[in-house]
């Protein structure tokens, strides 16, 4: 990364977690809202970034994200970049708004004038410039895209980007939408994009083993098209056994779960590898990782 300004400190919230149901258990507290979505809100030193824009599924008014939002006093004139990871309906606030090549922050799409938006493909915006990231990017002060990583899946292909932190002092901490481009083609493109070692990783990486939390006619949607090489060879506990080696031997201080599309068995599975460098993503709570 050229763009190193002092490097950035960067803190993290997750504001909505996945689950087919609202899962309290998953949340800082009771005034947070959950759903099967997913938003972090990043703040470095001189940046403040809203990664993803969850789903609102229900069409809630005001959207979970934006009722999270005001439950931690955050404005949305604090914010200054969107960036999202990929545009799936839970990461670009619903179906609707995918079939429109667009994304929105709840039922009608707020003024986002004066802010950066990027997207790693072609969408568009009222009022909004949206750059479409192609290749790894410096973006801001101290933050980069880790650009597209495409992959075929069951259900049709897929390119999401990860965004990329250079905290002063630690090295980079990545941060993860969904996790489709899978851990080793992250750490791959990292390693070639970026001079800096990994330090960590927020957010989610795919692992829904033994089990998803998403059915349909008794098939597990999550695990059988969305995972590893196809229907009938999803992903195994020893692909994210694997996984935690890759990360254990890049040595990363921090790695911090959601489940998204993880289930709380494979959370464990990273617990109890990583001890007291794995934190639990939940609504609500922050995760600061600072300079030495």
């Amino acid at each position: 990364m050229e763009n190193d300004e002092g490097g950035a400190v960067g803190r993290f919230w997750k504001y909505e977690i996945a689950g087919d149901h609202p899962n309290r258990e998953l949340a800082h507290s009771k005034r947070f809202k959950t759903e099967a979505g997913a938003s972090y809100l990043i703040k470095t030193d001189r940046n403040t970034i809203l990664f993803d824009v969850g789903w609102n599924a229900l069409r809630e008014e005001p959207s979970p994200l934006q009722h999270n939002l005001r439950e931690l006093g955050v404005a949305l004139s604090e914010v200054d970049t969107i960036f999202l990871s990929h545009a799936h309906r839970d990461h670009t606030g619903g179906e609707d708004w995918v079939k429109a090549n667009t994304f929105s922050l709840g039922n009608a799409q707020v003024d986002l004038r004066g802010k950066r938006v990027f997207a790693p493909v072609p969408l568009s915006y009222p009022g909004v410039a949206v750059t479409t990231i192609g290749h790894p990017a410096a973006l801001l002060a101290g933050v980069a895209s880790t650009g597209p990583i495409a992959r075929k899946l069951f259900m049709g292909a897929i390119a999401e980007q990860a965004l990329v932190i250079n905290v002063e002092g630690k090295g980079l901490v990545v941060i993860v939408g969904c996790g489709h481009q899978t851990l080793p083609k992250l750490v791959k493109r990292l390693e070639d994009a970026f001079g800096a070692p990994l330090h960590g990783l927020v957010g989610d990486v795919y692992y829904p083993v033994p089990a998803g939390r998403l059915f349909a006619g008794g098939l597990d949607l999550q695990k059988r098209f969305a995972s590893g090489d196809g229907f009938f060879s999803p992903i195994t506990v020893d692909d994210i056994n694997a996984d935690l080696a890759l990360l254990a031997q890049k040595k990363i201080g921090i790695l911090a779960l959601g489940t998204h599309d993880t289930s709380d068995e494979a959370i464990g599975y990273a617990e109890r590898r990583f001890g007291d460098a794995f934190r639990r993503v939940s609504v609500g709570t922050p995760i600061r990782i600072g300079r030495r």
